[in-house]
């Protein structure tokens, strides 16, 4: 089965973008914008939680199709070897069955055998890519092989001219020197696109011809390694998924990507007991024992990731990419790991349903509250807002910070009723109005701003909007340039990405980041799979500059004069110096000392704040490689780094420099504010758990202090 694309419309946006510029000095540049509509090349690492509907569909020809060799095409920089195949380097997730890892091995070898064969040069094997993350692996943890191969870019289809002094070194490798792992390298010169067609070819009919040839050997090796997974004793009995949970939507959302992954979940039918304690009726079983408990357990486990030293001694190796996924603590769900077998009753689950809410209505009620310690309920907000109910969150002392309040109002209990249909929320009658403070808040009116140097973040947050029904407009260069902003927003977003593109509006396609180790190699993982940003050609001068002097200054008077601007991840670094209130306290770090390229960590929170509104005291948060702050004066930290050592999951590197610094940090500016993240709260659509302090974030924007509740009314 062949699938030439699984982003059809992404490949033809860039196809266009090439035409168009085809024979003047932009002739091979990238597109200003992500080329799949939301996430750009994130949809490689939609692979655990199936966020997008091309995974999704993809997932169901997978689930259906049960391929025991996946071949995976891509490309990554120009200037190092000119294709890449297993064997992957170390390491290599412990739940995959070691027979895939040698089956891997030798098909990967043997295919770079018969690429070679044919004259080719540049032929790079046990290099660069661990096999460690499943965002981008699938298949292994469903019993068949994965086969990458990476090729050497071209710009486009433009052909590039690398002189030998300019190929690089990474993780495995030196592309001028000759090893056993790349022992015919390449010399430089002109590479052209037919030159990857040619290498990618070799490896098609290699693969398929070698898949032909050893037909028995590779489904009688897929019949093994599903007998191993369901004759296992080794791991954990089974995960159960206890039926009292804050966030009965977040459950939900665990359930369904298990499902999703072909997981076997079973929901009890009664109380049970195991490891010592009850569980009750309705709480989830997920027994390891089964075809695909592998990617269960990827899933559901907290990370280890290896130290494994460059040499005997010497540095450690720096993670190709992320080295936590524990969904449990991403979507703020409660799992528990079982040891020892128990028994239950229980029926299998097909797809977990979440319950409507409940509304309490009372004709004598003063007005309704709603808890707001679940995303649901800000969801819920939202849409009373976007159909302009008056409501506010309470600050009072007799309230929990940030519940929310709606007034007796004309025509709300039908509002109400229907907002309690779509969201599983509680909202309850109170008859006599809250005393003490409160924020009266309203819809915000938001701009997510969209650079030229294309950012993945920002198409993830348009995502995480559009599912959720919450509007916005997005603001290009020119629109923040012109200023008046305040009079059409009360927020602007600035989503994750570097400084110098989002002022400057310098960079690759994607950002390069190359990290030097002691011995000097390139290690770095997160490289361009597009091009080096040395060789990229001119970007058409209409979507250069980034936001300029007037830009920044636009944005500086938008905060002053009360707007709210929400930076996330790097972004915020456009608003740290030496001598701010808030400084970047990753530019003390020792970046040889340091280095978090994809964790979940424990933050420490302020839950009175209104941007923690909802929060529990302490959050896990997904930390890479993200700056953290030293704050001084009247900024205010919401969420902090309390110990030297907040690894919940994956590998850290030098957490003693985050110890006592601040996570997120609200600093005024003038009548309005700047809210820093030192993370991504929205993170790939993947960390619920964080989305709170997002849309708290927004809603802040729009909120007006009161001393008290008004009284309800007409509205």
């Amino acid at each position: 089965m062949l699938v030439p694309s699984l982003n059809p419309d992404g490949q033809q946006l860039v196809v266009d973008w090439y035409k168009k510029y085809l024979g003047t000095p932009y002739e091979g540049s990238g597109p200003t914008v992500v080329w799949h509509h939301y996430v750009g090349h994130d949809n490689n690492r939609d692979w655990a939680t199936f966020s997008l509907a091309e995974t999704r569909l993809a997932v169901q020809v997978l689930n259906k199709w049960h391929p025991q060799i996946l071949y995976d095409i891509h490309q990554m920089g120009a200037n190092g070897p000119r294709i890449y195949l297993p064997p992957w380097v170390d390491p290599i997730d412990p739940n995959v069955d070691p027979l895939l890892v040698s089956s891997m091995n030798a098909l990967g070898e043997n295919t770079a055998l018969e690429i070679a064969q044919t004259g080719k040069k540049g032929i790079l094997v046990h290099g660069v890519y661990d096999f460690w993350s499943p965002l981008r692996d699938y298949i292994a943890l469903h019993n068949g092989l994965r086969v990458l191969t990476e090729s050497a870019s071209v710009n486009i289809a433009s052909p590039i001219n690398i002189p030998y002094e300019r190929l690089d070194r990474g993780i495995g490798y030196d592309a001028k020197v000759s090893t056993w792992n790349y022992p015919d390298p390449w010399k430089g010169g002109e590479w052209h696109l037919r030159d990857i067609v040619d290498y990618q070819l070799d490896a098609f009919f290699s693969i398929a011809n070698n898949a032909a040839l050893f037909r028995e050997r590779y489904l009688s090796n897929f019949y093994t390694i599903g007998r191993h997974a369901i004759e296992r004793t080794d791991w954990p009995y089974a995960y159960v998924i206890p039926a009292e949970q804050l966030d009965v939507a977040s459950v939900a959302r665990l359930v369904n990507t298990l499902r999703t992954g072909n997981v076997e979940v079973q929901q009890a039918t009664a109380d049970f007991e195991a490891r010592g304690h009850r569980y009750a009726k309705g709480s989830y079983i997920v027994r390891l024992a089964q075809p695909f408990g592998a990617f269960a357990k990827t899933m559901l486990e907290i990370q280890h990731y290896p130290n494994i030293p460059e040499y005997p001694g010497g540095p450690l190796q720096r993670p190709y990419d992320v080295t936590a996924q524990t969904l449990p603590l991403l979507f703020g769900v409660k799992a528990d790991e079982i040891q020892q077998s128990f028994e239950a009753a229980s029926a299998p689950v097909d797809h977990a349903k979440v319950d409507a809410g409940v509304f309490k209505q009372a004709p004598k009620a003063a007005g309704y509250t709603i808890d707001d310690h679940t995303n649901s309920s800000l969801y819920a907000l939202f849409a009373l807002l976007g159909d302009g109910v008056k409501a506010y969150r309470l600050t009072g002392p007799n309230s929990d910070p940030g519940t929310i309040y709606i007034p007796k109002q004309l025509g709300v209990e039908k509002k109400l009723t229907t907002i309690a249909e779509r969201f599983p929320i509680e909202i309850d009658a109170v008859t006599a109005t809250p005393a003490g403070g409160a924020l009266e808040v309203r819809l915000p009116r938001i701009a997510l701003y969209q650079s030229w140097v294309p950012s993945m973040d920002e198409g993830w947050t348009r995502l995480i909007f559009d599912q959720n029904h919450i509007p916005y407009t997005r603001v290009v260069d020119a629109d923040i340039r012109n200023g008046n902003l305040n009079q059409r927003f009360d927020v602007v977003i600035l989503p994750d990405n570097a400084p110098r593109a989002i002022t400057t509006g310098r960079g690759g396609w994607e950002d390069v980041q190359v990290l030097a180790s002691a011995s000097g190699a390139q290690i770095g993982a997160k490289r361009s799979e597009g091009r080096e940003a040395s060789s990229a050609p001119k970007t058409p001068p209409e979507f250069t500059g980034g936001l300029g002097n007037a830009g920044v200054a636009s944005l500086k008077s938008f905060a002053d004069n009360g707007g709210t601007i929400v930076a996330l991840n790097k972004a915020s670094l456009v608003y740290t110096a030496p001598d701010a209130s808030v400084q970047n306290a990753l530019s003390a770090a020792n970046k040889k000392d340091f280095y978090i390229p994809g964790s979940i960590l424990e933050v420490s929170v302020d839950p009175t704040h209104p941007i923690a509104f909802g929060a529990p005291r302490t959050v896990p948060i997904f930390f890479e490689q993200s700056p953290f702050f030293n704050i001084k004066g009247d900024a205010r930290s919401i969420a902090s780094y309390a110990g030297d050592n907040p690894l919940l999951s994956g590998w850290i590197l030098g957490g003693q420099y985050l110890k006592s610094t601040s996570a997120i940090v609200d600093e005024p500016s003038g009548k309005g504010h700047i809210i820093l993240f030192g993370f991504r709260p929205q993170y790939r659509a993947q960390s619920e758990v964080t989305y709170k302090f997002f849309f708290n974030s927004l809603l802040y924007s729009s909120s007006t202090a009161v001393q008290t509740v008004a009284a309800g009314g007409k509205r």
